[in-house]
């Protein structure tokens, strides 16, 4: 096998790795001839650093990862692209047990009722105006800090100001909450549901019912490298696309549970909760991880627009950049088009298309015109993106 062909691809333990994952146990880089090294690093601040300055050719990445890391917002000013999205949802937003009970004391009943959560949490610090509630996320870029500071906003209160938000690598964050460091976390699956089984913490928000099915995370390669070596590039792209495709048979998700909990370290019991959408506190939910259908893998610019005004609600967005130049060329649809044809799986005819303006699942057109099945993309506070 040509020595070129062996890559080194990140990935940060979470359960929404899996699509990595299945492609080097179910052989799917293999059969692309790709020869793979899954290197798992401990954050996303690490990850980032290895895939910028070249010890990782591509990594599972933070969906607005290439957007920050090719304007250089927090992180080195180095161009970064992808073609294919590897999840949608996946996030939850966790709080101490002790938060929990204050909660349901003052009326919060169930999970996954955002609005209800977020104003309830409200009352509690009205009534204690001296706590300022401490959550971490896992990094200041990252649809986990978006999601936060939209849920706390909902209810009037200010991110700013009114609450402490801190970065912890996702492995730590049961921990923090074990230890009284912190009351709470947004950060992606298995740790809510960890932190449940352990009894430490329980999960009362869903990425899934603030934003349905959202960009999550990508695969993440250097522009330099993807341009220079475009057959690797596709080659890369149709083995993982084609893993996620296996990935979202249900059967398929069970057999995955042992891969996924050795390369991540936890329990298979805590990731087969995650990969059936089974989290402790927070209602059934098929779609709490999406790895393919809904033209998941698809680089929607709809989405990369609505990360561009996350971006600017967090004050991180550089005034001078244009967000209408940058996003297809970093968002690289035709690229995504391309394998999937190789693959034979329909692609979407456009680009972007309306966000937030759908409750319930609809339809699309692919390049031939027929329908494409689309998810719920319904924004918990009604916000919307027009294509």
């Amino acid at each position: 096998m040509a020595h070129e062909h062996l890559l080194g691809i990140g990935y940060v333990a979470l359960v929404d790795s899996a699509p990595l994952i299945v492609a080097r146990e179910g052989g799917f880089f293999a059969r692309q001839g790709l020869q793979v090294i899954l290197q798992r690093e401990p954050s996303w601040a690490s990850l980032r650093d290895h895939l910028l300055f070249g010890d990782l050719v591509a990594a599972h990445a933070l969906a607005p990862l290439p957007l920050a890391a090719t304007l250089g917002i927090a992180s080195p000013r180095i161009p970064v692209m992808t073609a294919l999205t590897l999840s949608l949802n996946g996030n939850a937003i966790t709080v101490s047990m002790a938060l929990h009970r204050q909660l349901t004391d003052a009326g919060l009943t169930g999970g996954d009722q955002p609005l209800m959560a977020a104003t309830t949490l409200r009352r509690i610090m009205q009534a204690e105006p001296a706590r300022k509630p401490r959550f971490a996320v896992v990094s200041p870029v990252s649809n986990h800090h978006y999601q936060l500071r939209h849920w706390l906003r909902a209810a009037g209160i200010d991110p700013a100001t009114e609450v402490q938000i801190s970065v912890v690598p996702p492995r730590y964050m049961v921990e923090a909450l074990r230890t009284g460091e912190i009351d709470g976390y947004c950060v992606g699956e298995p740790w809510g549901s960890l932190a449940a089984v352990e009894g430490v913490g329980m999960p009362i928000v869903s990425g899934y019912a603030l934003w349905n099915n959202m960009m999550e995370k990508v695969l993440a390669v250097r522009e330099d490298w993807a341009l220079t070596r475009p057959e690797i590039h596709q080659a890369l792209i149709r083995a993982v696309l084609s893993a996620s495709r296996w990935l979202d048979d249900p059967q398929h998700r069970l057999e995955a549970v042992p891969w996924v909990a050795a390369a991540i370290d936890v329990p298979a019991k805590v990731v087969a909760l995650a990969l059936t959408g089974a989290v402790p506190g927070l209602p059934q939910c098929e779609d709490f991880h999406v790895f393919t259908r809904y033209s998941a893998n698809f680089p929607w610019h709809s989405h990369a627009y609505w990360l561009v005004r996350q971006m600017q609600a967090a004050g991180q967005w550089p005034k001078d950049a244009d967000a209408a130049t940058l996003i297809p060329r970093i968002y690289r649809s035709a690229e995504y088009r391309q394998a999937a044809r190789a693959l034979q799986i329909a692609a979407p005819r456009q680009d972007s298309v309306a966000w937030g303006t759908h409750v319930q699942p609809w339809s699309l057109v692919d390049d031939q015109g027929n329908p494409i099945r689309m998810g719920a993309d319904r924004i918990f506070d009604g916000s919307e993106i027009l294509a």
